[in-house]
């Protein structure tokens, strides 16, 4: 009966998943594809939550999104190739010493899995009313180095009756420059930036996105104080309700 409540039932689904201190999101289209945004850190295990939401019979996973090459957001992604056939990764292709993200993009190569670099002018559309609306950054960070945080992938997923807004790690200079780019923020659902951090989720941004509901990743009692006070008084002050990994678990969103 388990594997029957997994098949495809014409919605959308997206699972934040309780991966502790860093991010990892599975979102199952209406007929039964699946994202997977992050993988998580070392202690929190995305692959055993992956394999809680999708029938044990069903070894392909349709995209892998690599906001940007820090620990927290890519640990698990290694295991997932070697366990599903994946068809394609989105990423920055920015260079990071990291063995770990060596080893996903040794992977990669050696699969010969098609990697498509995030640019804001193609939308990639998954053909079942559901698009994945590139928002950040600029394609021109391949070989580049930096810190990550301020490359992270920002996107969007639309669907006919609501979009989500993920935005990684992103700090205020990389929303600042989302903002001054023209790009539509607008967003039903926002994964708050950088867990909640207080160096994220400046107020213009917010109010460009203005988002019914802001969800965080973080983990409980994580040693970062995040989600920081200041974004959940600014979260208040606007208006917009939050909900967290670190109080709830995991936190499914239905469309």
């Amino acid at each position: 009966m388990h594997e029957l409540m997994l098949m495809p039932d014409g919605r959308l689904h997206i699972y934040f998943m309780d991966v502790g201190q860093g991010d990892s999101a599975l979102i199952i289209t209406p007929s039964g594809k699946q994202i997977i945004i992050d993988g998580g850190p070392a202690e929190g295990s995305a692959l055993a939550e992956i394999s809680k939401h999708m029938p044990f019979f069903d070894r392909t996973i349709d995209m892998l999104v690599l906001s940007h090459p820090h620990l927290d957001h890519l640990f698990a992604f290694p295991e997932i190739l070697r366990r599903y056939r994946v068809g394609r990764v989105l990423m920055t292709g920015e260079q990071a010493t990291l063995p770990r993200y060596q080893e996903f993009l040794g992977l990669i190569k050696e699969q010969r899995i098609p990697i498509l670099l995030a640019d804001p002018t193609k939308d990639i559309d998954f053909g079942d009313g559901i698009t994945l609306d590139i928002v950040w950054p600029k394609p021109n960070l391949f070989g580049s180095t930096s810190d990550g945080n301020n490359t992270s992938v920002m996107l969007r997923i639309l669907t006919a009756s609501g979009s989500i807004f993920f935005s990684g790690d992103a700090e205020e200079p990389e929303e600042r420059a989302a903002l001054i780019s023209g790009a539509d923020l607008s967003a039903t659902i926002l994964k708050v930036g950088h867990h909640g951090s207080k160096t994220s989720s400046g107020t213009g941004f917010l109010l460009a996105i203005q988002p019914s509901t802001g969800v965080i990743s973080a983990g409980k009692k994580n040693q970062f104080g995040h989600p920081h006070a200041v974004i959940l008084n600014r979260f208040k002050g606007l208006g917009i309700p939050l909900r967290a990994t670190a109080w709830e678990g995991m936190i499914e969103v239905e469309f």
